[in-house]
């Protein structure tokens, strides 16, 4: 069992008794909607170590890649974790695991979602200025302004190539002959 996860319960669940306004209304809310979702009715239930077949949905590529590498860091390496696809669910995969187990792939997964598409839009700022995709006539904008966010998309659009459209053309001729 990941102590990890029961002890992330047990402190919702103690903020739920013993938070302070809409604090405890919150902890109490996430708490119980935590334990609905994952068919738990006590904290006991989480300390058996039975393992199920669960369904995990995901949206794309990215965060499919994203959502196993979230079930390898929870279920480790020597687990040797097989991913089942079920016939007709579109999106989904699903391993065995434990309820705690679960509740802590699914945590971390919601987290590094939205941590990934809070970075997808500084990589897509920084792209479009690698990649010059605005007319020549842009105004420039003043140095004054610059921010920790604007340094962040400068660096990583150094780190991206150059392309154009002559470049692909010519590899693909290449490639042809």
């Amino acid at each position: 069992m990941e102590e990890k996860t029961i002890q992330r319960i047990k402190k919702l669940q103690a903020l739920a008794e013993r938070g302070v306004g809409g604090e405890k209304e919150t902890a109490a809310k996430m708490l119980q909607r935590l334990l609905e979702k994952n068919g738990i009715s006590t904290l006991e239930e989480l300390e058996k170590e039975e393992v199920e077949y669960f369904l995990f949905s995901y949206k794309g590529r990215h965060e499919i890649k994203l959502l196993k590498q979230c079930m390898y860091k929870v279920l480790g390496h020597s687990n040797h974790t097989k991913y089942y696809r079920t016939r007709g669910t579109r999106q989904k995969i699903g391993i065995y695991c434990t309820k705690t187990q679960r509740i802590e792939i699914e945590l971390e997964f919601e987290f590094y979602r939205n941590v990934f598409y809070e970075e997808l839009s500084v990589f897509m700022e920084a792209f479009i200025q690698a990649q010059k995709i605005f007319p020549p006539d842009v105004p420039k904008g003043s140095f004054d302004e610059f921010n920790e966010r604007d340094m962040k998309i400068a660096l990583m659009a150094g780190g991206i190539d150059k392309r154009t459209r002559a470049e692909m053309i010519e590899e693909r001729e290449a490639e042809n002959e």
